[in-house]
């Protein structure tokens, strides 16, 4: 205690000399609270599980010959041949023994994709909620691994969607608070007769892997519904199978896949154009996608004012010590010890960068008021705060500790008569 009151008159003693620093701090304190709650969101983000897994999956694409082929096959209008013919690929690819599941989807239905389909919820003609609609077929589950909110099998959500709809759990908690959703019923417009029950809520499911777990509803591509679509809407429908656990997937295992199943996928006018490791596809939509670069953008800007910040205070702080050389020195030739000397200065830096955050946190404070900070990943809460605050507060402390630490220690190991020579 003896030692705080001391630090406190040393610091209003050189109050005009500290104003810069104070002012410096109080900067720097705003800048980082704002970084550290950026770099803290993004972190949650980015270790959310993803809901799905793309492991052993892989991606066939279909395609349909020109009309202008000597192989092109006319059929007639409402006829179910072109229907049945997508079919029996699908099935060829349920017989392959390396296949453990195969499903088939919308081009926005799949993970890792450009496009996407949306829709509103109603619950009532009051409540409702905005998200993506996935329409699959039932082992749509099964393919990419997606379990039900209680950690249930795929198998599971699969029955339920041949039977109703089946919702994401996010979708569940923002359209019924309580999260309590299965077994009502869900229209795509306010007052729609036209009712789907829910038989189905699966675990939290994001749509791209590095984003916040989405509004999902999943509605069913049943095989009838085959016979009812053109050929070039067929061709366009994704059909992703899911290697059993004894196969090792590869990209080198998708192009011997194609070369294997070139003959035997091909039926109608329909013929296998690539097989593609989902991995793979991945790895590619990661790397060049809009949203991803922007957050790689946001972390090294984050880094760099990390950077900047650990250099500004080392510079100020170092510079702060060795000008004081010649009063630890003094404070040496009257009888103060060198471990004294080291806890007066970081304490007295501490206590300072203490001070300046107080006036810092409560402009902090109005900038989360005034929703300056993101909403998108938690609310605004008491402990989000709290942990900030106390993240950046340690940082800072860190960083001023390492900058005094060094030249307080060598102030503390010179002979006093040497460090008087200090001015």
């Amino acid at each position: 205690m003896a030692m705080f009151k001391h630090i406190l008159k040393l610091i209003k003693a050189q109050r005009k000399s500290n104003a810069w620093v104070f002012l410096e701090l109080l900067i720097v304190f705003i800048l980082l609270w704002w970084s550290v709650d950026n770099c803290l969101m993004q972190g949650i983000t980015a270790f959310q599980p993803e809901g799905f897994s793309v492991d052993n999956v892989c991606k066939v694409t279909l395609a349909v010959r020109p009309h202008t082929s000597a192989s092109y096959i006319t059929y007639d209008e409402g006829s179910e041949e072109v229907g049945k013919n997508f079919l029996r690929i699908v099935d060829r690819l349920r017989m392959h023994p390396d296949v453990e599941a195969v499903t088939f989807c919308n081009q926005q239905s799949a993970p890792f994709t450009y496009s996407n389909n949306y829709n509103t919820y109603w619950n009532d003609t009051i409540s409702s909620v905005g998200g993506l609609n996935y329409t699959v077929s039932p082992d749509y589950f099964r393919v990419f691994d997606i379990h039900t909110a209680d950690g249930g099998s795929p198998e599971r959500l699969a029955e339920a969607l041949s039977t109703g709809w089946v919702v994401s759990e996010t979708l569940a908690k923002e359209l019924v608070p309580d999260g309590q959703l299965k077994g009502k019923r869900l229209a795509f417009n306010k007052g729609d007769s036209t009712t789907y029950r829910i038989d189905g809520i699966t675990a939290p499911i994001k749509k791209q892997g590095f984003d916040q777990p989405r509004v999902i509803g999943f509605m069913a591509m049943t095989e009838k519904e085959a016979y009812k679509v053109s050929e070039q809407e067929l061709a366009r429908t994704l059909i992703c199978i899911r290697l059993r656990p004894a196969v090792a997937g590869s990209t080198d295992y998708a192009a011997r896949f194609k070369k294997e199943m070139k003959q035997s996928l091909a039926s109608g006018n329909f013929w296998l154009a690539d097989v593609q490791y989902y991995p793979d596809i991945r790895t590619k939509y990661l790397d060049n996608s809009l949203q991803i670069n922007g957050r790689r953008l946001t972390v090294a800007v984050n880094l760099f004012l990390l950077v900047n910040v650990f250099l500004a205070m080392i510079g100020t702080f170092w510079f702060r010590v060795n000008r004081r050389r010649s009063e630890l020195g003094l404070r040496m030739a009257i009888g103060s010890s060198r471990i004294d000397l080291k806890r007066l200065v970081i304490g007295e830096s501490l206590v300072i960068l203490t001070i300046a955050s107080i006036p810092a946190l409560l402009i902090c404070l109005n900038m989360a008021y005034v929703d300056f900070l993101s909403r998108e990943v938690m609310e605004v809460t008491f402990g989000r705060l709290l942990t900030v605050s106390l993240l950046t507060w340690g940082i800072l402390a860190g960083i001023i500790i390492l900058a005094v630490w060094y030249p307080s220690h060598k102030a503390a190991y010179l002979e006093p008569a040497e460090a008087l020579h200090y001015e």
